[in-house]
Protein backbone atom coordinates (compact mmCIF):
# COMPACT_ATOMS: atom_id res chain seq x y z
CA UNK A 1 0.00 0.00 0.00
CA UNK A 2 2.47 2.52 0.85
CA UNK A 3 4.72 2.08 -2.60
CA UNK A 4 1.51 2.76 -4.31
CA UNK A 5 0.79 5.70 -2.41
CA UNK A 6 4.96 6.77 -3.35
CA UNK A 7 4.04 5.99 -6.81
CA UNK A 8 0.79 8.26 -7.17
CA UNK A 9 2.69 10.99 -5.81
CA UNK A 10 5.58 10.56 -7.64
CA UNK A 11 3.94 10.88 -10.51
CA UNK A 12 1.72 13.80 -9.79
CA UNK A 13 5.03 15.69 -8.83
CA UNK A 14 6.86 14.33 -12.53
CA UNK A 15 3.57 15.59 -14.63
CA UNK A 16 3.71 19.18 -12.72
CA UNK A 17 4.66 21.95 -15.43
CA UNK A 18 7.06 24.92 -14.84
CA UNK A 19 4.97 28.03 -13.56
CA UNK A 20 6.01 31.47 -13.27
CA UNK A 21 7.32 32.75 -9.87
CA UNK A 22 8.34 36.46 -11.46
CA UNK A 23 8.52 38.71 -14.08
CA UNK A 24 10.68 41.68 -13.97
CA UNK A 25 9.41 44.45 -15.20
CA UNK A 26 6.23 43.06 -12.73
CA UNK A 27 3.44 42.33 -14.47
CA UNK A 28 0.74 45.40 -14.17
CA UNK A 29 3.87 47.60 -13.33
CA UNK A 30 4.63 51.42 -13.98
CA UNK A 31 7.71 52.96 -14.38
CA UNK A 32 9.09 56.19 -16.25
CA UNK A 33 12.42 54.67 -18.03
CA UNK A 34 12.00 51.87 -20.27
CA UNK A 35 13.97 48.61 -19.13
CA UNK A 36 16.64 46.96 -21.01
CA UNK A 37 15.87 43.50 -20.51
CA UNK A 38 13.01 41.93 -19.52
CA UNK A 39 13.29 38.52 -16.84
CA UNK A 40 11.07 35.58 -16.45
CA UNK A 41 12.05 33.26 -13.33
CA UNK A 42 9.98 29.81 -13.13
CA UNK A 43 9.45 28.11 -10.00
CA UNK A 44 12.34 25.18 -12.18
CA UNK A 45 14.83 24.92 -14.40
CA UNK A 46 13.64 25.62 -18.12
CA UNK A 47 14.31 24.75 -21.45
CA UNK A 48 16.87 26.39 -24.00
CA UNK A 49 15.13 24.96 -26.92
CA UNK A 50 12.06 26.33 -28.45
CA UNK A 51 12.03 29.66 -25.62
CA UNK A 52 10.98 32.45 -26.95
CA UNK A 53 9.53 35.87 -25.48
CA UNK A 54 8.11 38.57 -27.46
CA UNK A 55 8.10 42.37 -26.27
CA UNK A 56 5.55 44.33 -28.06
CA UNK A 57 4.86 48.02 -27.56
CA UNK A 58 2.24 49.86 -27.28
CA UNK A 59 1.47 49.80 -31.25
CA UNK A 60 2.43 46.26 -31.83
CA UNK A 61 6.53 46.50 -32.79
CA UNK A 62 8.12 44.00 -30.79
CA UNK A 63 11.15 45.60 -29.53
CA UNK A 64 13.23 42.39 -28.35
CA UNK A 65 16.96 42.20 -29.00
CA UNK A 66 19.43 40.02 -29.10
CA UNK A 67 19.50 36.62 -27.91
CA UNK A 68 17.42 35.00 -25.46
CA UNK A 69 19.32 33.75 -22.39
CA UNK A 70 18.16 30.67 -20.58
CA UNK A 71 20.34 30.02 -17.05
CA UNK A 72 18.50 27.30 -15.54
CA UNK A 73 15.03 28.74 -14.04
CA UNK A 74 15.67 32.37 -15.55
CA UNK A 75 14.77 32.99 -19.16
CA UNK A 76 16.39 37.03 -20.09
CA UNK A 77 15.44 38.50 -23.32
CA UNK A 78 17.41 41.92 -24.09
CA UNK A 79 14.87 44.56 -25.44
CA UNK A 80 15.78 47.39 -27.54
CA UNK A 81 14.62 51.07 -28.36
CA UNK A 82 11.59 51.74 -26.15
CA UNK A 83 10.66 54.87 -28.05
CA UNK A 84 6.84 54.82 -27.56
CA UNK A 85 5.28 55.91 -24.09
CA UNK A 86 2.18 53.20 -23.00
CA UNK A 87 1.99 49.84 -22.16
CA UNK A 88 4.28 46.99 -22.73
CA UNK A 89 3.29 43.22 -23.46
CA UNK A 90 5.39 40.52 -23.20
CA UNK A 91 4.24 36.83 -24.32
CA UNK A 92 6.49 34.21 -23.79
CA UNK A 93 6.74 30.42 -24.69
CA UNK A 94 8.44 28.22 -22.81
CA UNK A 95 9.73 24.59 -22.77
CA UNK A 96 9.42 23.31 -19.16
CA UNK A 97 11.65 20.67 -17.63
CA UNK A 98 9.03 17.54 -18.32
CA UNK A 99 8.96 19.15 -22.20
CA UNK A 100 5.84 20.62 -21.91
CA UNK A 101 5.67 24.18 -23.40
CA UNK A 102 4.33 26.72 -20.68
CA UNK A 103 3.09 30.06 -22.26
CA UNK A 104 3.26 33.40 -20.15
CA UNK A 105 1.98 36.68 -20.63
CA UNK A 106 2.46 39.85 -18.68
CA UNK A 107 2.52 43.73 -19.42
CA UNK A 108 4.09 46.85 -17.98
CA UNK A 109 3.78 50.51 -18.55
CA UNK A 110 6.08 53.36 -19.71
CA UNK A 111 5.39 56.30 -19.16
CA UNK A 112 8.06 58.11 -20.31
CA UNK A 113 9.62 56.97 -24.22
CA UNK A 114 13.23 56.16 -23.96
CA UNK A 115 16.03 57.01 -26.71
CA UNK A 116 16.45 54.77 -29.73
CA UNK A 117 19.87 53.00 -30.00
CA UNK A 118 22.27 55.15 -30.72
CA UNK A 119 20.56 58.57 -30.65
CA UNK A 120 21.91 61.15 -28.84
CA UNK A 121 20.42 63.22 -26.25
CA UNK A 122 20.20 67.19 -26.85
CA UNK A 123 22.38 69.25 -25.06
CA UNK A 124 22.54 73.30 -25.43
CA UNK A 125 25.40 73.36 -28.09
CA UNK A 126 24.56 73.16 -31.46
CA UNK A 127 25.24 70.48 -33.59
CA UNK A 128 28.03 69.97 -36.16
CA UNK A 129 27.32 70.29 -40.17
CA UNK A 130 26.54 67.28 -41.88
CA UNK A 131 28.86 66.52 -43.89
CA UNK A 132 27.04 64.03 -45.69
CA UNK A 133 26.61 65.88 -49.14
CA UNK A 134 30.21 66.65 -49.33
CA UNK A 135 30.59 62.78 -48.93
CA UNK A 136 27.97 61.98 -51.88
CA UNK A 137 29.53 65.10 -54.19
CA UNK A 138 32.71 63.39 -54.02
CA UNK A 139 32.16 59.62 -54.57
CA UNK A 140 29.88 60.96 -57.80
CA UNK A 141 33.28 62.72 -58.79
CA UNK A 142 35.37 59.66 -58.63
CA UNK A 143 32.69 57.52 -60.44
CA UNK A 144 32.58 60.28 -63.30
CA UNK A 145 36.24 60.07 -63.25
CA UNK A 146 36.39 56.11 -64.05
CA UNK A 147 34.00 56.63 -66.30
CA UNK A 148 35.82 59.06 -68.24
CA UNK A 149 39.12 56.78 -67.46
CA UNK A 150 37.95 53.36 -69.32
CA UNK A 151 36.22 55.46 -71.79
CA UNK A 152 39.41 56.85 -72.89
CA UNK A 153 40.72 53.06 -72.75
CA UNK A 154 38.30 51.93 -74.63
CA UNK A 155 39.00 54.52 -78.01
CA UNK A 156 42.52 54.03 -77.41
CA UNK A 157 42.63 50.23 -77.95
CA UNK A 158 40.18 50.53 -81.21
CA UNK A 159 43.03 49.37 -83.83
CA UNK A 160 42.74 52.30 -86.69
CA UNK A 161 41.32 51.45 -89.79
Amino acid sequence: MASLFALVVSAGAAAAHSKLESMTPADGSTMAAPPTKVVLTFNEPVGRTGAEVQVKSPTGNNVSSGDIQVIDNQVTQPVGAMIEAGKYTVDARIVSADGHPVTVTGSFTVTHAGHAPGSVVPTSQPAAKDNSNVVVIVAMVLVMLVVVALAIVIVRRRPAS
